[in-house]
């Protein structure tokens, strides 16, 4: 068998196997994706508020501490966002303190709140449990941040870790995306830890 043969026979060989492959993901992926358009089509289960289901919350300091960041772990924020608006809605008085990691979604370009969706199935989740409707909801997590600071929610940050990276030159400088989050330096951030009634680590 010439070089040639054994080249056009290899190319064919892995030809097949790409096919092959390409075949099962899809017979794979197919029922998958039909399942994400049937969730994303209806959701209709209902919830007593969250007033009703936590009463014990109506008054009570809780502190959200938000140490984990979107390209460590995004799954942290997303809870996190979602138990933060329980606890709001639920008449809790609710800080959230953004920290270590998590300081870069404030502030970073590929990994930030605003450069991350909230999916729409999440978005259903969220507003039905809320009792909301659904176009109440924000599209991404920067919009989710305003609507919570909107709700009640004072939002702090441990903007020491900016100097640290490189991200600002000052402690106590405002952050351009999102005016309405306080600058906390480090005495600070031990007094929200202190004054909370329930502090809340993500």
């Amino acid at each position: 068998m010439s070089k040639s043969t054994r080249i056009r026979t290899a190319a064919l060989l892995l030809g097949g196997v790409v096919v092959a492959t390409a075949a099962v993901v899809a017979v794979r992926l197919v029922p998958k994706i039909q399942k994400w358009r049937h969730l994303d089509a209806t959701y209709a289960e209902r919830f007593a508020s969250p007033a009703q289901l936590a009463p014990g919350l109506a008054g009570r300091r809780v502190l959200f501490h938000m140490k984990t960041g979107l390209n460590q772990d995004d799954s942290q924020i997303c809870v996190g966002f979602n138990v933060i608006f329980a606890a709001l809605e639920a008449g809790a008085e609710v800080d959230i303190l953004f920290d270590a990691g998590s300081l870069l979604d404030l502030v970073g370009q590929r990994s930030s709140l605003a450069a991350t969706g909230v999916p729409v199935r999440l978005k259903k989740v969220i507003a039905a449990q809320m009792n909301l409707p659904l176009e109440e909801m924000p599209d991404d997590y920067g919009q989710y941040l305003e609507l919570l600071h909107e709700r009640g929610a004072r939002v702090f940050a441990n903007t020491g870790m900016s100097i640290v990276t490189g991200s600002a030159e000052q402690v106590m400088a405002p952050l351009p995306s999102f005016t309405f989050v306080e600058p906390a330096p480090y005495a600070q951030i031990v007094q929200l830890l202190a004054d909370a009634d329930t502090v809340v680590v993500y």
